[in-house]
């Protein structure tokens, strides 16, 4: 599939919205410590998820590397506004619980977990919307490489560490 059909076909145009609204969401959001936050945070985590299974491998024409967009400063004020919005951070979790031996439960942290998925979504959302062939081929790349290799993993842990943050807070 060519990468232009492959940004129209409706599950990555539903995967693009789901990453523009998380991004906003992060951005955006009320300011507020309760479960109504974990609650929306946990809906966009399982829907960047469920469209992150959903994409599809793209061969690289062009093949450059680029810079990433977001500077630190804004990711500090990101991070800084997450960090007032979450009442509860750190979660135990085995990162690969799949293994036979070995296994050790590691301590996760939520705003970890955020920022992680968020830096890698925004700079490569930022990216996308440049426009040009190159930049977005590397855009549904990274997209792609992301879920399988880095912000996957940091969503399906997050959701679940929501899952008890909200039972224990309801």
């Amino acid at each position: 599939m060519t990468i232009d059909k492959l940004i129209e076909a409706d599950s990555f145009v539903d995967f693009l919205k789901s990453v523009r609204d998380f991004c906003d969401f992060v951005e955006n959001g009320k300011n507020d410590n309760n479960v109504a936050f974990l609650r929306l945070t946990q809906s966009h985590l399982q829907s960047l998820y469920f469209g992150g299974q959903k994409l599809q491998f793209v061969d690289l024409n062009y093949n450059l590397d680029f810079e990433e967009i977001m500077t630190k400063t804004q990711l500090d004020n990101i991070l800084n506004r997450l960090a007032d919005r979450l009442f509860n951070r750190f979660y135990w979790v085995i990162f690969e619980p799949s293994k036979d031996s070995g296994i050790e439960p590691v301590c996760g942290d939520l705003l970890d977990d955020l920022g992680d998925i968020y830096k890698d979504l925004k700079n490569s959302l930022l990216l996308f919307d440049k426009g040009t062939p190159a930049e977005i081929e590397s855009a549904v790349w990274t997209f792609k490489w992301g879920f399988d290799n880095h912000w996957g993993n940091h969503c399906i842990n997050a959701t679940y560490a929501l899952h008890y943050f909200i039972q224990g807070a309801a």
